[in-house]
């Protein structure tokens, strides 16, 4: 009976720890691409963004999409999703009015969606 108990509370202690590992090293990751969104906009104020430029910002968003997916709402990954890609349709096209509009609501949905990762009775109910 005692194994039993210490096993379950190990088990608990294990799974709350990788939860607080993941959601610290998912942070620092969306804090990473909100700082590079913030670059791409001054390089889209400037009119000087590279499609280049652009799909490395893109690829870098697709690494974090695929861990967030399994720890996040998916409608809040597939928002952001949808506006990368129409962002980098307005890149190709050169249309930066269009394209610093996208890019303000991917800068603040990735200012948002981390907090969705802390356990709280609101994320959680």
């Amino acid at each position: 009976m005692t194994k039993s108990i210490v096993a379950g509370i190990v088990a608990l202690v294990l799974v709350v720890a990788c939860g607080v590992v993941e959601v610290v090293l998912l942070k620092n990751s969306y804090d990473d691409l909100h700082a590079e969104c913030l670059e791409v906009i001054r390089l889209a104020d400037e009119e000087t963004l590279s499609l280049q430029r652009f799909e490395t910002f893109r690829n870098n968003w697709t690494k974090l999409r695929e861990t967030s997916e399994l720890f996040l709402p998916h409608m809040d990954v597939y928002e952001l999703n949808l506006r990368f890609a129409e962002s980098q349709a307005y890149v190709e096209t050169g249309d930066f009015h269009q394209l610093k509009a996208q890019l303000s609501i991917i800068e603040e949905l990735l200012r948002y969606v981390p907090h969705l990762m802390i356990p709280s009775p609101v994320h959680i109910l």
